[in-house]
């Protein structure tokens, strides 16, 4: 074909290629146009075997090299092949950013994704809403927040891509810790059964859940264009066992009183915390980030007497707020650490003190 090409000997042509990039500090290896790759080369359509040989020569290469591999647009056979392939660790789930209208709804895509153990990469994004003149779109982009995200709640990558004093670091910041690395959920965001149920095309509900060890699940919920949330979106009843917290407003409720209005951010979708509540408090972690109780985080918690015991990890430099809410009050209680270097500190909630 004149638009594409495959090596006649994957594994050979591969060992070679992941050679040349020694000192480069390349860690991943993204095959792009994947569908264009299937569609154009006459060896993948008469030879059985080739389109097979062609993905594992590239993973085993990559592993190799001890690197890993993105895919893009591919088709969803080459996703099934990948679930064998451990170097094939994400694969874009999303349209392109210039040109996808949802590009953004990551939720559906990922639940076949991740039942492989492939994290779903949703494309790169413009962080802010400023014109991004010489950009492929100048933008503005309206729904950062919903970009960014969406983007974090994949657990894959997190991909900003505005242009030079154009990104928002408050924004990028709340995807991550003060060294980058991702405050993950536990798993990628999906979309909810009630939502399947209720029909929402127009307007998903996605959510997602981190377990903290000690405490039990947190979950976040998201929902486009709508505050039309549900404990039925989490499996749950209504009931006095949960507290929500909504991530725009700061606002402590309980689930017993989700009937689906909740208040929406700036950008009119809702974005929202629940926590089950233990021994009379409701732990909703560190509010300034998306993931308020990702592990990377969080070591885990001990109920107390007075109040929950926290223990979390930091990098040198940083400083973490961290809250819990007595039920009683639903009032937050908050404390910020400081790390003066790489390690674990331990917060003490009720007794208003931070044990270093």
């Amino acid at each position: 074909s004149e638009k594409a090409a495959v090596p006649e000997d994957p594994p050979a042509f591969f060992d070679w290629f992941f050679k040349q990039q020694e000192g480069w500090g390349l860690g991943m290896y993204e095959q792009d146009w994947m569908c264009t790759e299937y569609d154009e080369v006459s060896a993948i359509q008469a030879n059985i075997t080739m389109g097979d040989l062609w993905l594992y020569g590239m993973a085993k290469g990559a592993a190799d090299s001890g690197r890993t591999v993105q895919y893009c647009m591919p088709y969803s056979h080459e996703i099934l092949s990948a679930a064998a392939l451990p170097a094939v660790t994400n694969a874009r789930a999303t349209d392109d950013y210039f040109h996808g209208v949802d590009q953004w709804s990551v939720g559906h895509t990922a639940m076949y994704y991740w039942a492989l153990n492939i994290l779903p990469f949703k494309d790169g994004f413009y962080s802010s809403s400023l014109p991004q003149v010489g950009g492929q779109t100048v933008g503005p982009e309206t729904s950062p927040d919903r970009e960014t995200i969406m983007a974090t709640l994949s657990c894959a990558m997190v991909g900003p891509m505005d242009g030079i004093y154009l990104l928002n670091k408050t924004r990028v910041m709340a995807t991550c810790n003060a060294a980058g690395v991702v405050l993950k959920p536990d798993r990628p965001v999906t979309a909810t059964d009630e939502g399947f149920r209720r029909g929402d095309s127009a307007r998903p509900v996605f959510a997602t859940e981190s377990l903290v060890r000690g405490w039990g699940q947190i979950s976040y919920v998201f929902a486009s264009n709508t505050g039309e949330i549900v404990p039925g979106d989490l499996n749950l009843a209504p009931s006095n066992s949960y507290v929500v917290y909504n991530w725009y407003s700061g606002e402590l409720s309980s689930l017993a009183n989700l009937t689906g209005h909740v208040q929406v951010g700036y950008e009119g979708h809702a974005y929202i915390v629940v926590t089950p509540v233990v021994q009379g408090w409701a732990l909703v972690g560190e509010v300034d980030k998306y993931v308020t109780a990702s592990e990377v985080r969080v070591v885990g918690i001990a109920p107390g007497k007075a109040g929950p015991a926290a223990v979390l990890k930091g990098v040198k430099g940083e400083t973490v707020r961290f809250c819990a809410a007595p039920v009683a009050t639903m009032a937050l209680e908050c404390h910020s650490v400081e790390f003066p270097w790489d390690g674990e500190q331990r917060v003490l909630f009720g007794a208003r003190e931070v044990v270093v």
